[in-house]
């Protein structure tokens, strides 16, 4: 093994995959607020969310960074992890894992469903526009009817 025992301390492993599964549990808290706002035509509190999201990615990078010297060679450090730490890391990685296919899932129908209300206020967008064109139009229309009248009544 190319790292030292030290760097791969099995008591360590399991506090940063706890960290991580931390930082998983808080994102897909947030995603689910995210889902909740989006759903409730409440979109202006997104960029909260969206702040907040972007923190814990950047202590879930930092917690990766943590991990790589696990990850470098992660079949010969798991085989030599105690069996009760070998069954930890595993259970994490496991609820890590079901976390984040969760959170992308349901990013993945954020991202439809915000687009579907793009969509719909663009044609709403449109609809008030070609409104506003017809008005006008017919206003043009009628003020030519009432200067015929006009000229009717005079002429």
């Amino acid at each position: 093994m190319d790292t030292s025992m030290e760097q791969v301390a099995p008591e360590k492993l399991v506090t940063f995959l706890k960290e991580q599964r931390d930082l998983y549990l808080r994102l897909k808290e947030l995603s689910e607020r995210q889902r909740n706002l989006i759903s409730g035509d409440r979109p202006e509190l997104l960029l909260n969310i969206l702040r907040d999201r972007q923190t814990l990615v950047a202590a879930l990078a930092a917690v990766n960074e943590k991990l790589s010297p696990y990850r470098r060679n992660w079949q010969a450090v798991y085989e030599t992890l105690p069996e009760v730490t070998r069954h930890t890391a595993s259970e994490l990685l496991e609820e890590i894992n079901g976390m984040l296919q969760v959170i992308l899932k349901t990013d993945q129908e954020d991202q439809a469903l915000l687009s579907a209300r793009k969509q719909a206020v663009a044609r709403s967008l449109n609809d008030v526009s070609g409104g506003r064109v017809a008005n006008a139009a017919y206003a043009q229309q009628g003020g030519k009817s009432s200067d015929s009248k006009a000229a009717d009544v005079t002429g």
